[in-house]
């Protein structure tokens, strides 16, 4: 991150992590209370390069929400952050919204319903439901 304030308070405020702890230069950050941290973000210089889909790195990392409910709590988060928005999926089994961070790495949140919600979607001839976009 090339600036790590700026990278906590995203990750903290819009998308509910807890920091567990900063260093002088990582800081790190979750949401289980069984782990030390789920993310760390790594301090690098102001003029580093930003993420590039053409090069070996991280471009792409995708959380999977516990409920629908979770993922459109997320998304009406993002959307009054001002966040940009890079996409979703269109999926019969699952929905889904990519984004990126204050740095333009792109993160996923995923909702995959379950066998059985899959299933009662099925029988009952609804879709499962779809974040507006």
């Amino acid at each position: 991150m090339r600036d790590i304030d700026k990278a906590v308070a995203f990750y903290t405020e819009v998308l509910g992590l807890t920091l567990r702890g900063r260093g002088r230069g990582p800081a790190f950050l979750g949401i289980r209370e069984d782990a030390s941290h789920e993310l760390a973000l790594m301090q690098l210089p102001p003029d580093a390069l930003g993420p590039d889909p053409s090069r070996v790195g991280m471009y792409h990392f995708a959380w999977e929400m516990g409920s629908f409910e979770a993922l459109d709590s997320l998304h009406r988060r993002l959307l009054s952050s001002g966040t940009r928005i890079a996409g979703y999926a269109n999926s019969p089994n699952s929905a889904n919204v990519m984004f990126l961070d204050p740095e333009g790495n792109e993160i996923e949140a995923i909702w995959e319903p379950s066998a059985e919600e899959l299933e009662r979607a099925r029988t009952s001839g609804k879709p499962i439901p779809q974040l507006p976009h």
